[in-house]
């Protein structure tokens, strides 16, 4: 016990009021213009000026410094360019060239060797309190990621860790995944109860040590609750299959908001399984979808490039990254080799765990401008027609005219106000 008050962690003081920011010199360089991470890149492209009007705007009025990335058609990818396998040339346009330009930003990254960079479609939007919801993500990243231990052993856990009964049925959970592999019961962490390890913190990222995760996906548009494989009857309780808990959060919609596109037929399932402005991290092991915000350290971009970008890739670019984060590899079909003499009848060798971070809700989401549709493909069903941002009770896009042109009073709209129309000075 003396040398855990004497070098042990410090447990984080999570301020009630969603405007205020963690007293925690380890968070403090998300308050900077590429909010904590090396760059920020903007996939965009060249003849979307009016999104990159937008973005432009957005960010101006954020204190946020942008790099933009120029987007590429899919006509326009020559066919020996492409990986395997060679049926991935018969998919659409938009998702090819969507493929490809997540790629070239990938490049970029591993070209220019950045510890971290935020990669973010032309069409992302966020709360004004941005930076106050990454400082809490970061917190949530920096132990889920660096964490190794089994909490239930420790005392400083042990009492604070329960039980929750995952939410997803085969109906709601992600599609992209073996609806059979859904984890029934999964344990939780307050997040206000975290103790950050006594060793200094990484001074090239406040998400933790970038050597230690590979993708933050905090901008998306539906992430499952996280799944592990089959395991003993008391599995130990580690970062990799818990939940981080954060309640009383202003920034998070009433449940009833919870949903990701408006032609989604069901809320979300976090809507049913937490209390009211309850926010979640967690691995993102369960299916995640829509590529709206991710960050990736230098290991994640060189990891992503050499799969998609080498190795193969035969998919829409979000399901294919959503199944690689919960360690499944794309279905390369014909072109499938066999396995190797070395894999044996053990099968395929992973390498290194592959870390893959998440928010539900999202900290971005998409924006659906008035009359606006994807330049990828309807997703989900169809295109979103209602001017709106899912998710974001103070969006920067939604307010865009009053914070830009000034209003009487200086007020903001929340959009999923709990009841009725607000206001907020």
């Amino acid at each position: 016990m003396y040398c855990w008050l004497r070098y042990g962690g410090h447990e984080v003081q999570i301020p009630e009021d969603s405007f205020a920011f963690v007293e925690d010199g380890r968070l403090v360089d998300i308050l900077n213009t590429t909010l904590g991470f090396q760059k920020i890149l903007v996939l965009n492209l060249p003849y979307r000026t009016d999104r990159r009007d937008a973005m432009t705007l957005s960010a101006a009025v954020s204190n946020i410094a942008l790099d933009f990335v120029p987007g590429v058609t899919g006509d326009s990818i020559k066919p020996s360019a492409y990986p395997p396998p060679s049926e991935n040339q018969k998919l659409q346009a938009g998702i090819r060239g969507s493929w490809r330009t997540h790629m070239n930003a990938l490049q970029q990254i591993v070209a220019q060797n950045l510890t971290t960079a935020l990669i973010m479609e032309d069409d992302v939007d966020w709360d004004i309190r941005i930076r106050q919801n990454l400082q809490r993500f970061a917190l949530a990243s920096q132990f889920l990621a660096e964490e190794k231990r089994d909490l239930s052993s420790l005392a400083e856990y042990k009492s604070k860790v329960s039980e929750l009964k995952n939410p997803e049925t085969p109906e709601t959970a992600s599609h992209i995944l073996n609806e059979t592999t859904i984890t029934p019961i999964l344990p939780t962490l307050p997040l206000s109860s975290i103790h950050l390890p006594s060793r200094p913190f990484h001074p090239t990222s406040p998400y933790g040590d970038p050597s230690t995760w590979d993708i933050l996906w905090i901008g998306h548009c539906g992430a499952g609750f996280p799944r592990h494989p089959p395991s003993p009857k008391n599995p130990p309780t580690t970062p990799a299959n818990t939940i981080l808990i954060s309640t009383n959060d202003a920034t998070v919609p009433s449940p009833h908001h919870l949903k990701a596109h408006p032609f989604q037929g069901t809320l979300d399932p976090l809507a049913l399984a937490l209390p009211p402005h309850t926010r979640i991290f967690h691995r993102a092991t369960g299916g995640t979808l829509c590529t709206v915000a991710y960050a990736v350290s230098q290991r994640g971009a060189r990891r992503l490039l050499h799969q998609f970008g080498v190795k193969g890739w035969n998919g829409i670019f979000d399901a294919e990254m959503g199944r690689w984060c919960a360690g499944e590899d794309p279905d390369m079909g014909a072109d499938a080799s066999p396995p190797s003499q070395s894999e044996g009848k053990e099968g395929k060798k992973k390498g290194m765990e592959r870390v893959c971070l998440t928010s539900q809700p999202p900290i971005f989401a998409h924006h659906h401008p008035l009359e606006g549709e994807s330049d990828i493909g309807g997703l989900g069903g169809g295109y979103a027609r209602k001017f709106e941002t899912k998710y974001l009770r103070l969006s920067v896009r939604m307010n865009l005219e009053r914070i830009v042109q000034g209003v009487e009073g200086g007020v903001l709209v929340d959009q999923w106000p709990d009841v009725g129309g607000q206001v907020v000075p």
